[in-house]
C-alpha cells in the first residue's frame, strides 16, 4: 500500500519489523538505523486509512508521527563515514535501453501462460549455479541506483550524468567474490553492472545520515 500503489489511501503491513516501518517512514536504507535488538526482531501488523490523493512525502511523514506516537520513539539523526558506491560510466559507454511499456494481459490465464515461458527460458540460460537479478522497464539512474543499494547494502550515489530513463535488466551471481566468471557462470553484481549496463561501480567513503533510536516502547500504544 502507499502512494503509488494499487490501493491508493490504505496500508496493510503484516509482520513487519520496527525497522522495516521506519525505512519507509524516513525513506533511508536497513543499515541507515540502528537501536534496541527488538526493532528488528519483533514484528507487528499495520492497516491504516489515510487521503487517497497524499503525495509521497506527505504519506512519509504521516507514517512518521504515527510510528512515533505508537511506539513511544526518542530518536535522533547523525552523520556517520562509512563506505558506499558511485555509479559511474564505465569507459565503453552505457548499455542501456529506450524505456518499454509493461506486457498487458487480458486475463489471468494469458499473465500466467507468460510467466512461466519466462521460468522456461531462465531454464534454458546457459549459466550454472544460483542467480539474482531485477530489472526496471521505465526508471531513471537515480532510481537504478537506489535498486542496486538495495542490494549491497550501501548508499549508491548516481554520478552518471545520465539523465532521461531507460530500461535493462541485471543478473549476477549471490557469491560477490568472483570477478572473472567463466562460461557457465555468472560474475559478481560489480562484474555484471558494467558488462550487462556499461556502468560500473566506484568504492569511496563519505558522510551518511542515519538514524538512532534512543528509546520507545517494544509493545506499541492500542487503537
Amino acid at each position: 500500500g502507499g502512494p503509488g500503489s494499487n490501493t491508493p489511501g490504505r496500508i496493510h503491513y503484516f509482520g513487519v519489523s520496527l525497522k522495516m516501518l521506519l525505512a519507509r517512514a524516513h525513506g533511508m536504507r536497513a543499515h541507515q538505523i540502528s537501536g534496541p535488538n527488538w526493532i528488528e526482531t519483533e514484528r507487528y501488523d499495520i492497516d491504516a486509512k489515510y487521503p487517497a490523493d497524499t503525495q509521497p512525502e506527505e504519506f512519509r511523514l504521516m507514517l512518521q508521527n504515527l510510528l512515533a506516537d505508537r511506539f513511544r520513539l526518542v530518536l535522533h539523526r547523525e552523520t556517520r563515514q562509512m563506505g558506499r558506491y558511485r555509479l559511474v560510466v564505465a569507459k565503453d559507454g552505457p548499455k542501456l535501453s529506450p524505456p518499454r511499456k509493461l506486457p498487458e494481459y487480458k486475463d489471468d490465464d494469458e499473465r500466467i501462460a507468460a510467466m512461466k515461458a519466462n521460468m522456461e527460458a531462465r531454464r534454458r540460460r546457459p549459466y550454472s549455479g544460483a542467480s539474482r537479478g531485477f530489472g526496471e522497464a521505465s526508471a531513471t539512474m537515480t532510481k537504478l541506483a537506489q535498486d542496486l543499494a538495495g542490494q549491497l547494502d550501501r548508499p549508491v550515489t548516481d554520478d552518471t550524468g545520465l539523465e532521461g530513463w531507460y530500461s535493462f535488466q541485471l543478473e549476477w551471481s549471490p557469491d560477490e567474490s568472483g570477478t572473472d566468471p567463466g562460461e557457465t557462470s555468472l560474475p559478481s553484481i560489480f562484474v555484471a553492472v558494467q558488462q550487462q549496463l556499461g556502468l560500473k561501480l566506484e568504492p569511496e567513503k563519505g558522510p551518511v545520515e542515519f538514524l538512532v533510536i534512543d528509546g520507545g516502547e517494544k509493545t506499541p500504544v492500542a487503537n
